[in-house]
């Protein structure tokens, strides 16, 4: 699955990858820490959404990417790696 750029606050457009805090290979637990994203208001830690692993990395530490965009391809423990929808909003 394709995990986008979760939308943050009202007004955000965009937001920078801080650090990744798991690597291609590594195994995601669902509701795990995954990436820190910087926005112009907030640091946010952006969770795994499935039990599985980190396939690839599509942005970058230091990128900055609008809200919505491709940051990750993942795989659930189900074997599924197809596009999936963005998650609408992170509390």
């Amino acid at each position: 699955m394709i995990l986008g750029l979760p939308h943050v606050g009202e007004s955000g457009v965009e937001g920078t990858i801080g650090k990744w805090l798991k690597q291609p290979g590594d195994k995601l637990t669902r509701f795990e820490p995954l990436v820190e994203v910087i926005t112009d208001k907030v640091t946010m830690e952006v969770p795994s959404p499935v039990d599985g692993s980190l396939l690839k990395i599509l942005a970058q530490e230091g990128e900055t990417v609008p809200m919505g965009a491709a940051i990750a391809e993942l795989e659930s423990i189900d074997g599924s790696n197809g596009a999936a929808p963005t998650p609408a909003s992170i509390p």
